[in-house]
């Protein structure tokens, strides 16, 4: 753990490997600020006119990931939290941080974040402890800021022709914004595919049940796949109608985000979501299906190996 100043903000925590290298701040947040490999992109995005930001009375997005509350409400999800990092040490080879306890919510958030000793891989454990005198049904919720320039990919469930299967595949949900007749769109057979572009303002989100339990996000330098254990309980167990992955895109920025199952959690309980990371060097993809299985699929595969030879996985 080495102390660094990054983006503006004093006192941030730095990991690395000699390979990677993971950096949170501790002023706000907390914020998992930079994931990447040395002296390469950052996988995240950071807001510029937040950078280096504190004390606001208002919730400020900073960019990069950070932990929620699903469902998504206000003012549960917006409470600002614009202090500094409550607890911030080194626990094993685990870095831990935990805040206060949200007033608004009357819960604690803590992460428990993990790089390997070796590659790219990364755990992210997000522990939710509830501290109110009586159960709340939550969901744990993991949003990530993904770089600018690039697009989500979420895979298809597999195809089996009308002849050979007759039930439905899987649970995907549209909000009242959704267009899907927007260019930043890609309806694919095999991938959806949601483009960000800071030329386009109009917001746009979709979410799903994806068994498959990953999904990418794609530049022209590199591949940053977000993976997660599914439930097999399915979707009814779920927020938001039956997601475990959505996207979101607001001109600006975009968010890749993982979300754990609807859970009632007795005071003094906790409930956990855990988010696994990979990241891959990567030439210009083109976001057609055929391009996207010949690159993604060795990608993720490789990404696969490297989490069971890291975290057991």
């Amino acid at each position: 753990m080495e102390r660094i100043d990054f983006e503006g903000w004093k006192n941030s925590v730095r990991l690395s490997n000699g390979t990677t290298e993971v950096v949170v701040t501790t002023e706000v947040g907390p914020r998992i600020l930079r994931y990447g490999f040395v002296d390469g992109p950052n996988a995240f995005h950071v807001i510029g006119e937040d950078s280096g930001g504190a004390g606001s009375e208002k919730f400020v997005p900073y960019g990069g990931h950070r932990f929620w509350i699903a469902p998504e409400a206000n003012p549960r999800c917006y409470e600002p939290d614009n202090g500094p990092v409550e607890t911030v040490e080194m626990r094993g080879d685990t870095l831990y941080l935990a805040n206060p306890i949200e007033k608004v919510s009357g819960f604690r958030k803590e992460i428990f974040l993990t790089l390997a000793g070796e590659g790219s891989a990364v755990k992210v454990v997000h522990r939710l402890t509830n501290h109110n005198i009586w159960p709340v049904t939550v969901s744990a919720w993991s949003l990530n800021i993904v770089a600018n320039g690039g697009y989500v990919v979420l895979p298809q469930e597999e195809f089996v022709s009308h002849d050979d299967y007759l039930l439905p595949a899987r649970t995907q949900v549209l909000w009242k914004f959704t267009d899907q007749s927007d260019p930043r769109w890609r309806w694919g057979k095999k991938y959806v595919t949601l483009a960000q572009s800071a030329a386009e303002k109009n917001p746009q989100k979709v979410g799903v049940y994806n068994t498959l339990g990953w999904a990418a996000h794609v530049t022209s330098e590199q591949v940053f796949v977000a993976s997660i254990d599914v439930d097999p309980r399915g979707p009814s167990v779920l927020p938001d109608w039956g997601c475990n992955y959505e996207t979101y895109t607001d001109g600006p920025f975009q968010e890749l985000e993982t979300l754990g199952p609807l859970t009632l959690v007795e005071p003094g309980e906790i409930v956990e979501h855990v988010e696994y990371w990979t990241l891959a060097k990567a030439h210009q993809i083109d976001d057609d299906d055929a391009s996207l299985d010949a690159e993604l699929t060795p990608i993720v595969d490789r990404g696969a190996l490297e989490l069971a030879a890291a975290f057991g996985r």
